[in-house]
C-alpha cells in the first residue's frame, strides 16, 4: 500500500515537472519571438527616420540661378533643389509678351549656378534693337566666362592649354611632358618650359594656376 502511494506521488511530481518544462519552453519561445518582433520594428523605425532626414536634407539644399532675356525681372534668384524652370520664371516676374515658348522646356530642372537666357520670338514686329540687346547680353556673358576661366597647368588637357595666349600645339605638349616628370609648384614655374619666356608668361599669368 505504501509503495503504491509513494509511486503515485512520484508520478504526480514527475508529471508536474514535465508540465513545467513544457510551459517554460513555450514561454521561452514566446519571449524570443517577442524580442525579434521588437527589434525588427525598431530597425524599421530607424530606417524610416533616416529616409525622412535624407529627404529633408535634400529638400533644404539651396541653389542660385541667373535668369535673363524675355522675363520681366531678370536677375539672380535663390531656389531649392529640384526646382523647375517655370518656377524660376515666376520668381522673375513671368515671361514677357515676346518670349519664345517653343525654344524652352519650362518643366526642366535647373542647376546650381546655371545661366538661363529666355529667347524672344522673332517676328516682323520684333525690333532689331531688342534682338541686338539679347544677342549682346549673351555674347558678353560668354566673353566674361572665357576671360575668367583659369587653367590648371598641372591637370589641363592639351586642348585647354592651347586656349592660352601664345601657347600652340608644340608648347602645349612640352608643358605636358614637363609636368609628367616634375609638377609645377607655382605658375611662374611654367617659364622653365622651352618657348615660354617673360613675354608669354605676362600674357597668361592671370589665366593659369597650379
Amino acid at each position: 500500500m505504501t509503495d503504491n502511494v509513494l509511486s503515485s506521488v512520484k508520478t504526480y511530481f514527475r508529471n508536474l515537472l514535465d508540465d513545467k518544462k513544457i510551459i517554460y519552453k513555450v514561454l521561452l519561445i514566446f519571449i524570443i519571438v517577442l524580442l525579434a518582433f521588437i527589434i525588427r520594428a525598431r530597425n524599421s523605425s530607424i530606417e524610416e527616420v533616416s529616409v525622412d532626414v535624407s529627404k529633408a536634407d535634400m529638400s533644404n539644399i539651396e541653389m542660385y540661378i541667373d535668369i535673363g532675356g524675355a522675363v520681366n525681372n531678370p536677375g539672380v534668384y535663390k531656389v531649392k533643389e529640384d526646382t523647375r524652370l517655370y518656377e524660376v520664371v515666376n520668381m522673375a516676374g513671368g515671361l514677357t509678351d515676346n518670349a519664345d515658348l517653343n525654344s524652352i522646356n519650362q518643366a526642366a530642372f535647373v542647376e546650381d549656378g546655371q545661366k538661363i537666357m529666355i529667347p524672344v520670338t522673332v517676328t516682323e514686329s520684333t525690333s532689331a534693337e531688342t534682338l541686338g540687346s539679347v544677342e549682346n547680353s549673351t555674347s558678353a556673358e560668354n566673353s566674361n566666362n572665357q576671360s575668367k576661366r583659369i587653367i590648371n597647368i598641372n591637370t589641363a588637357s592639351k586642348d585647354e592649354l592651347k586656349t592660352l595666349s601664345g601657347i600652340g600645339d608644340v608648347i602645349a605638349q612640352r608643358i605636358i611632358d614637363h609636368r609628367s616628370i616634375s609638377r609645377f609648384q607655382s605658375p611662374e614655374d611654367i617659364m622653365s618650359v622651352k618657348g615660354i619666356g617673360n613675354a608669354v608668361y605676362d600674357k597668361i599669368k592671370d589665366s593659369i594656376t597650379v
